[in-house]
């Protein structure tokens, strides 16, 4: 059924893993956020992608950009409006940013131009900074080359034991081919990851999901860490030290292709440099990558052959990963006591647009998906959430714990506020709550 609302949704990657999501090596860089450094950064990357001038993508990756406060909604711009509205500070401009549009690491059409919105604080570290700025420059041009309308599917699986054992051994492998000096075992070893791979892509639905993910961020990324000015020792250390941090991520189900595409990518840019250029919305990622590796796979082999012969830490992530699966199936056991168990509001969508932190998102069976820190706006109002939420499967609306104050205008439950539009109130339904416009 073809949904009635519109939906845009900003990834919020600020507070944990700057893949925040995105560059998980911004954990241990020290901050900055000075004005006066801000042309600087502008230039830096302008340098960048000068020198590329638009081979990689046959496109122009520069663009409009907003460094922005997520605490007070002032931005600062490399660009002015169309109106020619925001202050100018020598080659610089800044304004602050409407209440109705939610804060993130995204590319945003607003004020008649589309905006490459990068969060502040930035990571201290160039190449850092570069990678994560390029990276949401990407998304800028992503519809104009080829990636229209990317519709990102449900990564759950990628909460399980099972599943999660699979990427940190597909990871593993990568990283010896990454590392390896001889073609002979750096061609094994990307074969055993790819294997690894197509054993945790089990159905069809989990190899489309995985892929629509790679192709939306994991190119994204893969185009960041390629153009962010590292020579070819820096960028075999970024993937490392980047692999070593993705794995203390609480959740990979929406953070993986940080990981995959740059490795994979990086690996076959030795033997096809122009390789993404094949690539559009309709190809799928784990095929093309067997195809130009000309690489078999063998299904039948099993994990602890391949383990035996390759040392893959695979004792040590299955211990690990045995451990997070007790925690995980009694988490679960709890937020369904929460969201399923006990009374609810229940908010419907309409023309939403949601921001929100994927680093530690829970896939709640079929139910849908916890969200822990998100913001909503829609025709009823502002859904600020800071302890939990439950996203339907569908994405047709989002349901929060037991209203525990309600006025005409603030809503306000466990870890939740909802700031209500006129002709909007929260009615008693059954043994929950429900928004409804009154007529």
């Amino acid at each position: 059924m073809k949904k009635a609302f519109y939906i845009l949704i900003l990834i919020v990657f600020g507070s944990c893993q700057n893949d925040k999501s995105k560059l998980p090596e911004n954990k241990s860089n020290k901050s900055i956020i000075d004005e006066k450094d801000f042309t600087q950064f502008f230039m830096e990357v302008d340098s960048l992608l000068n020198l590329d001038n638009g081979e990689f993508w046959r496109k122009d990756i520069y663009g409009p950009i907003m460094f922005i406060d997520p605490k007070t909604r002032v931005f600062y711009s490399n660009e002015n409006n169309i109106a020619k509205s925001f202050k100018q500070i020598n080659s610089i401009y800044t304004d602050s940013l409407p209440t109705d549009i939610n804060i993130a690491n995204t590319a945003i059409d607003w004020d008649d131009k589309k905006w490459s919105m990068v969060m502040l604080p930035l990571p201290a570290e160039k190449n850092s900074r570069n990678n994560l700025i390029i990276h949401e420059l990407f998304h800028q041009i992503q519809p104009i080359i080829g990636f229209e309308n990317l519709q990102e599917q449900n990564n759950g699986h990628l909460d399980t034991y099972e599943n999660r054992l699979l990427l940190k051994l597909e990871l593993e492998a990568l990283e010896k081919a990454l590392n390896s000096t001889d073609s002979i075992p750096k061609l094994k070893h990307i074969q055993n990851a790819l294997t690894f791979r197509t054993k945790r892509n089990k159905s069809q639905e989990i190899k489309n999901a995985e892929n629509s993910l790679e192709l939306n961020e994991g190119l994204a990324e893969y185009t960041a860490i390629m153009l962010s000015g590292r020579n070819a020792k820096e960028l075999k250390l970024h993937l490392s030290k980047s692999k070593n941090d993705f794995y203390s991520n609480p959740t990979f189900v929406r953070s993986f292709a940080y990981q995959t595409i740059p490795f994979y990518g990086y690996l076959l840019s030795l033997k096809y440099p122009n390789w993404h250029k094949k690539v559009d919305r309709n190809i799928n990622l784990t095929s093309l990558f067997i195809n130009l590796f000309e690489i078999s796979i063998d299904k039948n082999q099993s994990i602890e052959k391949i383990t035996e012969q390759n040392n893959y830490n695979y004792q040590q992530i299955k211990k690990e990963e045995k451990k997070r699966e007790k925690l995980r199936i009694l988490k679960i056991e709890e937020l369904k006591t929460r969201f399923i168990d006990e009374p609810t509001l229940e908010l419907n969508f309409q023309n939403m647009s949601i921001s929100f932190d994927p680093s530690n998102i829970t896939p709640l069976e079929n139910f849908g998906t916890i969200y822990p820190n998100l913001r909503v706006t829609d025709n009823w109002g502002i859904l600020t959430v800071q302890n939990g939420a439950l996203l339907a499967p569908d994405w047709s609306k989002v349901i929060v714990t037991i209203p525990t104050q309600i006025t005409n205008k603030i809503i306000k439950g466990n870890g939740w506020k909802l700031e209500l539009n006129p002709k909007w109130k929260v009615q008693k339904k059954g043994n929950g709550f429900k928004l409804e416009k009154e007529e």
